[in-house]
């Protein structure tokens, strides 16, 4: 079966984070953490040290589930992020856009967050975004993204490609630090022989 080629909007539900009004400041007994900008790692992870709100600001609609993709539609780069398990109550400011796939649709969110994350799909947003340095990218800009959508089967390979790809990346890191610091070491010996 070949893959179709669907708009985003016919995937996934597309909804604008949060504007608050004024800067948002840690409330340590806030049950809510509000990602922002800041709070995406170059790993696409989401920060540990979010700011936190009370609940009564927001409503239970706004908050983030399991598997729901965030998309940075503001600065310099767009990045989609996946939401994976948490206890916490999550909500995001309006530097992003959720992306929520419609359960009637087969598609998978780590496919859909590959997709959105490939330089094809970044060239799109950058030639439709308005700004130059600092982007901004028009709601409708991204429901409009052709989003190539294959065989559920071809999805998961994807996906696994993508995930041992990324463990064989952070496998291939950890062993240039130990080796830096195997140098580091046998340099520092060298230099204080006597």
């Amino acid at each position: 079966m070949p893959s179709m080629i669907m708009k985003l909007h016919e995937i996934a539900d597309i909804k604008t984070g949060i504007t608050f009004r004024n800067r948002l400041l840690d409330n340590l007994d806030g049950e809510i953490e509000v990602i922002q900008m800041r709070d995406i790692n170059s790993d696409l992870s989401i920060s540990d040290s979010l700011v936190r709100i009370s609940s009564e600001q927001i409503k239970a609609k706004h908050f983030l589930q399991p598997g729901q993709l965030i998309l940075l539609a503001k600065g310099k780069s767009t990045r989609a992020c996946m939401i994976g398990s948490s206890t916490k109550k999550r909500v995001i400011s309006s530097a992003f856009f959720s992306i929520r796939i419609k359960p009637t649709q087969q598609v998978l969110p780590g496919y859909l967050q590959w997709f959105l994350n490939l330089p094809q799909s970044e060239a799109y947003f950058r030639s439709n975004a308005s700004g130059t340095s600092m982007f901004s990218l028009p709601m409708s800009v991204l429901k409009n993204l052709d989003v190539a959508v294959p065989p559920l089967a071809v999805q998961e390979k994807i996906v696994h490609l993508v995930e041992d790809r990324e463990q064989e990346k952070a496998t291939l890191a950890t062993l240039e630090e130990k080796k830096d610091a195997y140098l580091q070491q046998v340099m520092l010996q060298e230099a204080y022989k006597d």
